[in-house]
């Protein structure tokens, strides 16, 4: 009577597909910390455009009122060069409001295609987690079929022997 017994499984090719399991779940953690450095930077964008909100509702207050000066009538000279010089500010304060506007437009951007890149590269790892715990669960079988095969296999030669012996 021969029993045939499964080869086992190289335990080189085991620890080769656990380490690339590990890898993967490695990979999938890099990702998740880069979504939340993602969210992080789209929070403080959404501030600094709450903020520039903010400025521009108080820019237009500030135009508003010298606007209203202005219609005004007598205006003395010292009236209009205080006029002046608050329009020079509020000039220079618009200047800068649409030179940061612009840099905080840009960071949106350049974050929604950040959002785009890692939603691809999440969609990717989730698949490639998928595969890899059907490559663990297979490990796991194999690694019980073995331990199976071991024990029937020692069981076997222990009564083998204890029938010849």
């Amino acid at each position: 009577m021969a029993f045939i017994i499964k080869p086992k499984p190289k335990n080189n090719d085991i620890r080769k597909e656990l380490n690339s399991i590990k890898k993967i779940c490695a990979n999938h953690e890099a990702l998740c910390r880069s979504f939340t450095k993602w969210k992080a930077d789209i929070d403080e964008n959404n501030a600094q455009l709450e903020i520039l909100s903010e400025t521009m509702e108080s820019l237009r207050n500030r135009h508003r009122k010298i606007r209203d000066q202005l219609s005004r009538k007598p205006v003395d000279a010292n009236t209009i060069a205080e006029l002046q010089k608050e329009i020079e500010h509020v000039e220079s304060q618009v200047d800068i409001w649409m030179k940061e506007l612009a840099e905080i437009n840009e960071a949106r951007t350049n974050l929604d295609v950040e959002f785009i890149r890692l939603r691809s590269k999440l969609q990717r790892s989730m698949t490639n987690i998928e595969v890899a715990n059907i490559d663990f669960d297979r490990i796991e079988r194999l690694h019980r079929d073995t331990w199976k095969n071991s024990v029937f296999a020692d069981s076997i030669a222990q009564r083998c022997t204890h029938w010849t012996g």
